[in-house]
């Protein structure tokens, strides 16, 4: 299933984001930096094609795209493809990766998220997070190994994922112990989880803002951790 290269919030030393193979392709969820410096250590000779899915534009989940594609075109000789929940978060990165951050439109391919038709991408599914990000902020319903996978993205309401949750689905989902306008409070969304996965839904938390105390308040549920990743 996901792994995570990082499971940390914005002001963490790790962010949050996530990774899974494909046969032979490596799909990454976002790409903040602490992530690149993890990614450019893993083997990737093997690896024919890569995807980054864009969540949303925040800097601890794109600002390292930018590098990432530089890394990808000149080191590995392979072009990134770079996909967008949507066509005004593709023309916002098109901006960020072309006009600001240098790359040449050759180093990668950018397309959007209803139109890469693979078999691990079922579909982007709007959220609300940032006002200065509004509609622009999305999770992804994807398909692994034949499972059922919901990742929430950063996000302030599990109302557009709930549709999708049922007995067997892995959840990955943001949880904050701090109480904030733009992301899930634990001492409000907990109840929610808790009967979510009595009823079957596999949860694992990221973006955690304080690990320790979260770890404190989930103690005794079936709630986890989303997995990191181990580096040999």
């Amino acid at each position: 299933m996901l792994k995570f290269l990082g499971r940390g919030c914005a002001f963490a030393d790790e962010h949050n984001s996530a990774f899974f193979y494909h046969g032979k392709d490596l799909i990454l969820i976002d790409c903040p930096a602490t992530s690149f410096q993890k990614i450019k250590k893993m083997n990737l000779n093997e690896v024919e094609n890569i995807y980054i899915l864009i969540t949303h534009t925040h800097g601890d989940h794109s600002g390292a795209v930018g590098t990432m594609l530089q890394y990808a075109w000149f080191v590995l000789r392979n072009p990134v493809t770079v996909v967008a929940p949507s066509d005004k978060v593709k023309n916002d990165l098109q901006t960020l990766l072309i006009q600001i951050e240098g790359c040449d439109p050759e180093w990668f391919n950018i397309t959007t998220a209803d139109k890469i038709r693979q078999d691990w991408l079922v579909s982007a599914i709007p959220t609300t997070h940032a006002k200065t990000l509004d509609g622009k902020c999305f999770g992804y319903y994807l398909k692994i190994q034949e499972n059922d996978v919901i990742y929430t993205g950063d996000t302030a309401t599990l109302t557009p994922y709930l549709p999708f949750l049922n007995n067997g689905t892995y959840l990955y989902t943001e949880i904050s112990f701090y109480k904030s306008d733009v992301h899930l409070y634990i001492g409000d969304i907990l109840p929610i989880l808790k009967k979510l996965s009595e009823n079957g839904v596999k949860i694992y938390l990221m973006h955690l803002d304080n690990e320790n105390e979260i770890s404190k308040i989930i103690d005794g549920t079936k709630l986890e951790f989303a997995p990191l990743y181990q580096q040999a």
